[in-house]
């Protein structure tokens, strides 16, 4: 169990130390990426829960909401520039706000910055508890204990209605192919459960109910544009871009 614990430690602190390798440099006649990600066939199937805890404040059934799909266009899909070696400066003082509502964690899917803060807050009546957790593919390395939802970086209680809890964005919770995306879920309400993506760079979006994001004020160059959803795993892109380019991207999952 010690050797256990040594192990995932020696992880985050190596995780911790990583230097980050986004370099800040001005960025003259910047090239901008208006995209859209599109599914093509048969919507899947959005799964139902059964809910017996709270019932009042959660309701007796939840949707998952996991497939938000109009017209072919996928919300809540994390578009990102793969690893950008130069660009602009991340953006400062940014939050990533998670709030639980109806036992819910809203929004489902976030974006976050190295050096912002994490705000989190129950809008319920009701006790929740919320844990953010990185979902250490390394552990499985480095220890035959396999966590199920990964290592946990901050666990936090909400004892009533309107508590806010005010946690710093670290260097290690950056994505990573290690660490990948930071799970947000509660062992009050198992079956809540929210994304952050966490970058030391500016290049990245959320797609909206249209399946449109944009990034912009890129160097000129070759890239590696990078989506991820839940419901369909990850897909990449190489793209070129040309000095004051507007390119127009779509991505099919």
């Amino acid at each position: 169990m010690i050797k256990y614990f040594v192990s995932i430690l020696s992880s985050l602190l190596l995780f911790a130390g990583a230097a980050i390798g986004h370099e800040v440099v001005p960025v003259k006649n910047g090239a901008t990426i208006k995209g859209l990600v599109k599914f093509k066939g048969s919507r899947p199937a959005d799964e139902s829960i059964v809910i017996d805890k709270n019932t009042d404040v959660c309701g007796k059934g939840q949707k998952l909401n996991k497939y938000i799909i109009s017209d072919s266009r996928v919300k809540n899909a994390v578009v990102f520039i793969d690893e950008p070696k130069k660009g602009k400066a991340i953006p400062q003082n940014t939050v990533v706000d998670l709030t639980i509502n109806k036992c819910r964690i809203e929004p489902l899917v976030s974006i976050g910055f190295v050096g912002g803060n994490f705000v989190l807050e129950n809008d319920d009546d009701i006790l929740h508890t919320l844990q953010l957790k990185l979902w250490l593919e390394r552990q499985k390395k480095v220890s035959g204990r396999e966590l199920k939802d990964g290592a946990t970086i901050y666990n936090v209680a909400f004892p009533q209605k309107g508590k806010k809890i005010v946690k710093p964005i670290k260097g290690y919770h950056r994505y990573q192919p290690d660490t990948g995306v930071i799970k947000a879920t509660s062992s009050s309400h198992p079956w809540m459960r929210g994304y952050v993506f966490v970058f030391d760079h500016p290049y990245a979006a959320v797609t909206d109910e249209r399946g449109s994001f944009v990034i912009d004020n890129l160097l000129p160059g070759e890239y590696t544009l990078k989506v991820w959803h839940e419901g369909f795993g990850y897909k990449e892109k190489k793209i070129k871009l040309s000095p004051n380019e507007t390119a127009s991207i779509e991505i099919v999952l």
